[in-house]
């Protein structure tokens, strides 16, 4: 003879509604890639001759510090007459002074100063009078 237990049917219909509602137990699936919290130049100073080069680096990070890859990163200078920057972070000196070199990413930004000066004098000709 079977036995029915009070209460077990309606406990089986709880469990397969919980089951089959869609939910799952585990942390949602992520939303897409982290954004950019912070951009990092690298050097952070530069001193470049008029007429020379020199290379920046920039590195994006989340907000977690993880560095992020792919990044788009665009740069500018603060003061071109003095120094110019390609969009591969190549730092170019125009005239002697002092300028700021920033690189962005999705609103984020980071800079390094830049000194560019006169080339030294290699030669020194003295004429009679």
């Amino acid at each position: 003879m079977r036995q029915r237990l009070p209460g077990r049917p309606v406990l089986a219909v709880a469990l397969l509604a919980a089951c089959s509602s869609g939910e799952s137990a585990g942390p949602p699936p992520p939303s897409g890639p982290a954004p950019v919290a912070s951009v990092t130049v690298s050097p952070a100073q530069i001193t470049v001759e008029v007429g020379s080069t020199a290379q920046l680096t920039a590195q994006t990070r989340d907000a977690a510090g993880n560095v992020l890859t792919g990044r788009t990163v665009s740069w500018s200078s603060s003061n071109a007459s003095v120094a110019t920057v390609d969009g591969s972070g190549v730092v170019r000196g125009v005239a002697a002074g002092p300028a700021t070199i920033t690189a962005t990413s999705e609103g984020r930004s980071g800079t390094a100063a830049a000194d560019v000066r006169s080339p030294p004098i290699s030669t020194i000709e003295i004429a009679p009078a």
